[in-house]
């Protein structure tokens, strides 16, 4: 038989379409091969994974708890196993109960090089002036956990009616803790508080030492130390850039030490989004270092609502031109893996409307868009003793990898049926270990996945 050329097209376009159908099949089943199980059943609610590790480099997860004894949250953390895909006995850090709730100022453990451990939460002071005052505290243990020494408070002001939260730490290359949080000693109104550092020395932290006085109050922080020893800090900064009439934004912005923290580098913008808003986002930046390369993910709505990535070649130089990772991606978290790849984790909300934050003015959708957030989580942030949240929206975990800058694989690891949250993710050689938030029949917990 003769085959004419309309006849060939039509055989590539049957064995194209095969193809494609046989692609999107395997992508299927990879989503449901994912192995994912939950950790802390027996609580009654587990929220706010943690992902560090130890002085040895194994895995450590730490999370929030709420004890069904007394209905107080807790810290708690475990080691894991990767052959098995476990995680070990669960620690209590009995010193920490009553703690903050905040998913983006959660209770964090560290690890010193010597093995001891460094316990850092928040909780709530009772103010009749403010309703967010609280401090930070950190507990220490020598002993692997087996016994924890008095609480005390992390920094150096302490007001009874003064807000220090939204923290972060890390274990530097000299061994000792690092740690950064938003501070509202120098807080004239209700807007803006203060950035500050502290590090251990020995088993107590130092004097803080302030790194900027401009900052959005209410955002996750970030900091890092890469195998060179140097500190990377990421947050949401606050300005009156010229040419805005006096208006303000809160762009992500970065600073940086060479000599563990003695000094550091001045701030620069990680990209001038220029988003004007009063109100708290909630959702602060991530950083990862591939050699000098320093990597940044973040959320905004200027210029377009999403999330962003950018990166930067050294300490020194700026970033360049932000790239869309997902118009509707909310708190990302970023991880180096498998020879110089980037991970960023993040959820998709399905019910958020397209438009909710694309406006600036007052009365604008984004406005109204981000009231609701505010309300949500100061909500959960005032209720800091009781349930672990206002619950969230249907949203799935979303898995993006990128190489040399450019997004390669979107991988969901969750089908968006129940609302699945505030991801983290740790590399394990070639593989990830991601951990969230999930909540189903009126109970929060903990699962987790290892993917690759």
């Amino acid at each position: 038989m003769l085959i004419t050329d309309k006849m060939k097209h039509t055989i590539q376009l049957i064995v194209a379409s095969f193809f494609f159908i046989l692609l999107a099949s395997c992508e299927q089943n990879k989503e449901k091969s994912m192995d994912i199980k939950s950790i802390d059943n027996e609580s009654a609610d587990a929220i706010n994974p943690y992902l560090t590790k130890d002085q040895n480099g194994n895995i450590v997860m730490s999370w929030t708890s709420k004890d069904p004894s007394d209905s107080l949250y807790r810290l708690k953390y475990a080691l894991y196993n990767a052959s098995d895909n476990t995680f070990g006995e669960v620690i209590t850090v009995p010193t920490s109960a009553d703690l903050s709730t905040s998913p983006e100022s959660m209770g964090k453990v560290a690890f010193k090089a010597d093995g001891t451990i460094i316990a850092v939460f928040g909780k709530r002071i009772e103010s009749s002036v403010n309703s967010f005052a609280g401090a930070i505290y950190y507990s220490v243990s020598t002993d692997n956990g087996k016994n924890w020494s008095a609480e005390e408070i992390i920094h150096s002001d302490t007001s009874q009616n003064t807000s220090h939260s939204f923290f972060d730490i890390t274990t530097l290359k000299d061994g000792e803790v690092a740690a950064i949080w938003l501070d509202g000693r120098y807080s004239t109104s209700e807007e803006g508080s203060a950035l500050f550092f502290a590090k251990t020395q020995g088993n107590i932290f130092g004097m803080d030492t302030l790194l900027d006085k401009n900052t959005c109050e209410c955002c996750r922080t970030d900091i890092l130390s890469d195998d060179m020893g140097n500190i990377h800090i990421a947050y949401r900064g606050i300005a009156f850039p010229s040419g805005m009439f006096g208006k303000q934004v809160r762009d992500m912005v970065y600073l940086s030490s060479n000599d563990d923290g003695k000094s550091f580098s001045a701030i620069k913008p990680i990209s001038e989004d220029n988003w004007q808003v009063d109100g708290c986002p909630h959702t602060g930046p991530s950083l990862a270092v591939i050699n000098q390369q320093v990597n940044a993910v973040w959320f905004t709505a200027g210029g377009g609502a999403g999330l962003y990535y950018t990166s930067s070649p050294n300490l020194n130089e700026k970033f360049k031109s932000r790239s869309l990772l997902s118009t509707t991606g909310r708190h990302p978290q970023m991880a180096t893996f498998a020879q110089n790849k980037l991970a960023v984790v993040y959820e998709e909300n399905a019910e958020m409307p397209s438009h909710a934050m694309e406006g600036n003015d007052a009365h604008s959708p984004m406005k109204m868009h981000n009231a609701s957030m505010d309300m949500n989580i100061d909500t959960a942030e005032m209720k800091m003793n009781h349930s672990t949240a206002e619950k969230a929206g249907k949203a799935q975990i979303v898995l993006q990898l990128i190489e040399n800058g450019n997004k390669t694989e979107t991988i969901k690891l969750t089908d968006g049926k129940q609302p699945n949250h505030h991801a983290v993710i740790a590399p394990i050689n070639n593989q990830l270990l991601v951990a969230w938030i999930h909540e189903e029949n009126g109970r929060a917990s903990i699962n987790y996945s290892k993917i690759f």
